[in-house]
């Protein structure tokens, strides 16, 4: 199997539906070994996995919870011992939580941080070592719009996909020039049905288009794919001079609320 990451291996987090399952699919199918990472929805995960062997590809699933730092080492080595070294990471794992300030306690703060934030340097760090003896390597963060514009009742939500932006930057700074980028993006409205959660129906992945949307620039929500592609590009050696970028992927979406009053 060929294709812009032959020969490459990579751990996708999240990836039991939604963007991550996207972008599993779409690195194998684009050449790459792919550890698929998931936890509450580990069926979810097996199935990312075996869809990607079905497809002729190779795959290891690992259940964990990236919000802890001995399943992030152990995320790492599994994904070692099956694929080989590690050449992508893309921390997609995260949860979408809102609550005012108020009524927000510290365990809800944690618990939001350290699954969407801390999880990403808990992972880099634990592959980082992988793409230095090697000399080259790619990660790629999964913010979110609401690092740049987000609503009353995010601050959690807001505060971590705004630090992953500032993560991004720094270690993109640290390991640049030793052939190892950093780069994220931020998906805007993503109607995640394409790839659904247990208890859903699958739809017809011929047929099937993201919903409408009036309130939207292009007047529809993007596709778990348009995501993913953008995500390849950059894990890809065609991306080889982007490092520290933020790319929204939201159809316009930030460039217009920036303009408003």
């Amino acid at each position: 199997m060929t294709g812009k990451l032959h020969g490459k291996t990579a751990i996708v987090t999240g990836s039991s539906s939604g963007i991550g399952k996207a972008v599993a699919l779409r690195f194998a199918a684009e050449g790459a070994a792919v550890c698929v990472v998931a936890n509450h929805n580990a069926d979810g995960g097996r199935a990312t996995a075996a869809e990607i062997e079905r497809a002729g590809g190779r795959a290891a699933f690992v259940q964990a919870d990236v919000s802890l730092a001995a399943d992030c080492k152990r995320i790492a080595d599994e994904a070692r011992a099956a694929l080989g070294p590690v050449d992508v990471l893309v921390n997609n794992a995260g949860i979408t939580r809102s609550r005012g300030l108020q009524e927000m306690d510290e365990a809800f703060w944690h618990h939001v941080l350290d699954t969407n934030l801390t999880s990403a340097f808990l992972l880099a760090r634990e592959v980082v070592g992988d793409m230095l003896a090697r000399g080259s390597g790619s990660v790629m963060n999964v913010s979110s719009v609401h690092a740049a514009a987000t609503h009353g009742g995010f601050g959690a939500y807001a505060a971590s996909k705004a630090g992953l932006c500032g993560l991004t930057r720094a270690l993109a700074l640290e390991f640049g020039s030793r052939g190892v980028r950093f780069n994220c993006v931020l998906p805007g409205t993503i109607d995640i049905t394409l790839y659904p959660r247990p208890g859903r129906p699958e739809p017809d992945r011929d047929t099937w288009r993201p919903r409408e949307s009036d309130i939207q620039v292009m007047k529809r929500c993007g596709s778990p794919e348009e995501v993913a592609a953008a995500i390849c590009f950059l894990a890809s050696d065609e991306a080889s001079y982007v490092n520290g970028a933020a790319w929204a992927v939201d159809g316009g979406l930030l460039g217009i609320l920036k303009d408003r009053p």
